[in-house]
């Protein structure tokens, strides 16, 4: 019973990682691409289709 639970604990770290790498990916994509977050009211940049971490920033390359 013990193994098993320590098996389910492991697991739950598992996952937790694999997903916060997949969040982190996305935020750097705009990096790679050449891009920076910058806030939504700012002008004479590409946007770029990447997301950022704040919602009221965009991936702009200048």
């Amino acid at each position: 019973m013990r193994l098993l639970f320590l098996l389910f604990l492991l697991l739950v770290c598992f996952t937790q990682t694999i997903s916060g790498r997949k969040r982190n990916l996305k935020y750097h994509l705009c990096e790679r691409m050449g891009g920076i977050c910058k806030h939504q009211r700012t002008h004479g940049c590409s946007i770029l289709p990447a997301e950022c971490k704040n919602r009221y920033k965009h991936c702009c390359r200048l």
